[in-house]
């Protein structure tokens, strides 16, 4: 959201509570003070009719969750990062989801290591990826791990022309083996 709409929003934000609390108190005869002389018409209207302080309140949640949304901002930012590669026509980014989708591409054709989920850290260019999965009782880790780090650094720098910096595999469990059921 651009820094005008933000200004805007809060603004109008503002008004709206305002307006929604003038709204809730003018039925109460406590609210005789605030009241200016050419407003004192339609304040007699109002008064004694309490309709107007429920829609006066949901004035005034609304108002509170537009001024909660303008003052928050978008929480995704910091959520997906972005590797940038110079090129002699230009700049290429390329997402942390497009990286897990390509690491994922190679899991699930791998056999031995079941339930892979995939992490990406970008940090100053450089890419880390860590899977988590389970492995099959009967494979032996070093090696099947070894060749999935292998099968994944291969395939995401011939992919996308980037080094792997680091592949970390963390095994969590033992998958129970299939059975056929005849």
């Amino acid at each position: 959201m651009a820094i005008m709409d933000r200004i805007i929003l809060t603004l109008l934000s503002l008004l709206l509570i305002l307006l929604s609390i003038i709204t809730v108190l003018s039925p109460f005869s406590r609210f005789n003070q605030l009241i200016m002389e050419n407003i004192n018409f339609i304040v007699n209207w109002v008064r004694s009719n309490y309709l107007f302080s429920g829609i006066g309140l949901a004035i005034l949640l609304i108002g509170i969750r537009v001024l909660y949304i303008s003052l928050k901002g978008n929480g995704k930012t910091s959520k997906e990062a972005y590797l940038i590669q110079r090129t002699d026509y230009g700049e290429v980014n390329i997402s942390s989801d497009t990286i897990i989708g390509l690491v994922e591409s190679v899991s699930k054709k791998f056999s031995g290591i079941r339930n892979i989920n995939t992490r990406v850290d970008i940090l100053e260019g450089q890419l880390f990826i860590t899977l988590i999965g389970d492995v099959s009782p009967e494979i032996n880790i070093p090696e099947t791990t070894k060749e999935l780090q292998h099968k994944v650094k291969e395939h995401i720098e011939k992919c996308t022309g980037v080094n792997v910096s680091e592949i970390k595999v963390l095994i969590s469990n033992v998958a129970t083996p299939v059975r056929n059921v005849k």
